[in-house]
């Protein structure tokens, strides 16, 4: 009997001290945990990664994961200091695309305070566009122009509703309509932006930051289209590419790091599930989802290091897509 007591402590101890763990764990990183827990037949959509020690700045992990960043916003220990997000190349807050945009701005409007002081930022953004050549509105340009806003500039949001910092990044009309240029899928205008926002962001002080993928939500806007749009592959090729950008723009920004300590890229598990048709999918797709899985990770391991992705990484596929063409 006093030896079954025992080992019942010994358990509770080893519980208490993993859930003591879990709860210290900063909210990227807690967010990672968790995702892993309830996304398991994503598996293969999960990596870290640690970035060196940069001046005083000590090591930083970066998180790719698979989940959704509502709930980074939602769940308290899960909010990040920063997010990254992206918008139209208006800088329109109301328009409905891109779609995260309004994961941050469904939140916001609920503190109309908050939301006037982001239109006033917005705005300010705005008018220092410079003219367009032909008379029509200045925008941001596709991938490069970034836009970062204080919520709210004022005294700090004792509620903590939303990260404190956003970094917008143009990705798209704000109708909707693809981006008919393509400019954003070349990787080196994708860094540029992502190396931008990482560090104004830090230089605001955050520690932690998360931000979606970006760029491939207009490989939607002509879903009927059965030769281009609507592929799977071609979607596939465009989160590739994504990813093998905001990777580089990380390792861009590595050197200068001061105040980050996590940085989380989270694939929406929604798309990849419906994208191979999981949980339910035949052993061919599962094998699919795997190939996949596993182009993603390189790209991103790939683009840490500072090294483009290329069609010959995945097989000859994407040429179209990493020049830019689709």
């Amino acid at each position: 009997m006093r030896q079954t007591r025992g080992v019942i402590l010994l358990v509770g101890l080893v519980t208490a001290l993993t859930g003591s763990v879990v709860a210290q764990q900063p909210a990227v990183g807690a967010m990672y945990l968790d995702d892993q827990q309830r996304e398991r037949g994503l598996s293969a959509s999960f990596a870290t990664a640690d970035l060196p020690a940069a001046g005083s700045a000590p090591t930083a992990r970066v998180y790719l994961s698979a989940g959704d960043l509502e709930r980074a916003f939602d769940t308290v220990k899960f909010r990040p200091s920063a997010a990254i997000i992206p918008t139209n190349i208006e800088l329109s807050l109301t328009a409905a695309s891109p779609a995260t945009q309004r994961v941050l701005l469904d939140r916001v409007g609920k503190r109309p305070e908050v939301l006037r002081d982001l239109d006033d930022q917005a705005a300010a953004r705005r008018r220092q566009l410079p003219a367009s050549a032909d008379g029509k509105p200045a925008t941001l340009q596709i991938g490069t122009d970034t836009f970062v806003a204080q919520l709210p500039r004022s005294a700090p949001d004792k509620l903590g509703a939303f990260p404190r910092s956003v970094c917008l990044i143009a990705t798209d009309f704000a109708d909707g309509r693809a981006v008919d240029r393509r400019e954003l899928f070349t990787q080196d205008r994708m860094r540029k932006g992502i190396a931008e926002c990482l560090a104004a962001l830090d230089r605001a002080g955050a520690e932690t930051v998360m931000m979606p993928l970006m760029g491939a939500s207009s490989s939607e806007a002509q879903s009927k289209d059965p030769i281009f749009e609507g592929q799977r592959l071609l979607k596939e090729c465009r989160l590739i590419n994504s990813v093998a950008g905001i990777a580089l723009g990380i390792h861009d920004f590595a050197p200068a790091r001061r105040a980050m300590r996590e940085i989380g890229i989270v694939q929406w598990n929604r798309e990849i599930n419906d994208m191979f048709d999981l949980p339910k999918a035949s052993k061919i797709a599962q094998a699919s989802y795997g190939i996949y899985a596993a182009q993603i990770d390189a790209a991103w391991r790939k683009g840490l290091k500072g090294e483009k992705t290329t069609p010959a990484d995945v097989g000859g596929s994407c040429a179209l897509t990493f020049s830019g063409g689709q």
